[in-house]
């Protein structure tokens, strides 16, 4: 009941949903926007959104990412960490200094999470740079094939979703400042209830990140 009449007060100050679903249940009743999908293919639509979001818009909160995700952490050829020979830390560049240091090295002030880098005789990339590449091939043309979304729906919705997100903003609260990010990817029993859920419940969550 509490979550209903949050719901309810969010719609009366003006926030926007949108919500896939096979039918059109009581929460895409409820919708500003209700958008059908064949059951089980939300994980491959939420991928062609971070790959529009990265590599089409080019949108991403980047204080976030270099601190405190792994996105800056140096990944080789054989897909593992680089890490320091001496204390086994993953590493990190610091694109300063242009050399390889331990993720925590306090004297690192601007890491890289883009571009290919030498260390340890082997050519490596941040995490966060793989994934922009992982991504590119969930177009929206092919998570519409899958899915029955429309592409020009998937781009769309994408959009609004990362310029909702206000990368760069903040809020003040009870005199401290946060970040502030009026947007977010949910998901419930219907996404659960399918095969390869794990896989999309996490695709969701990194749409989100």
């Amino acid at each position: 009941l509490q979550q209903m009449r949050g719901m309810a007060e969010g719609r009366r100050r003006g926030m926007r949903t949108v919500v896939f679903d096979p039918v059109r249940n009581f929460a895409g009743g409820k919708a500003k926007e209700w958008v059908p999908i064949i059951p089980g293919t939300d994980g491959v639509v939420a991928l062609a959104m971070v790959n529009i979001i990265l590599n089409e818009l080019r949108i991403w909160d980047d204080v976030f990412i270099k601190t405190k995700t792994n996105g800056p952490y140096l990944v080789g050829p054989d897909q593992l960490y680089v890490r320091d020979k001496a204390s086994n830390k993953p590493l990190v560049w610091d694109l300063d200094e242009s050399i390889a240091k331990t993720w925590d090295d306090p004297s690192t002030k601007n890491v890289g999470i883009e571009g290919n880098f030498e260390v340890q005789d082997t050519t490596c990339a941040p995490a966060f740079h793989l994934l922009r590449e992982h991504v590119r091939k969930y177009t929206a043309e092919y998570a519409s094939q899958v899915s029955s979304v429309p592409a020009a729906t998937i781009r769309r919705v994408a959009e609004e979703f990362a310029r909702a997100a206000r990368i760069g903003s903040t809020i003040s609260i009870r005199g401290k400042t946060f970040p502030y990010r009026p947007a977010a990817a949910l998901s419930f029993r219907g996404v659960n209830g399918h095969k390869n859920a794990f896989n999309s419940l996490m695709a969701i969550h990194l749409l989100n990140l």
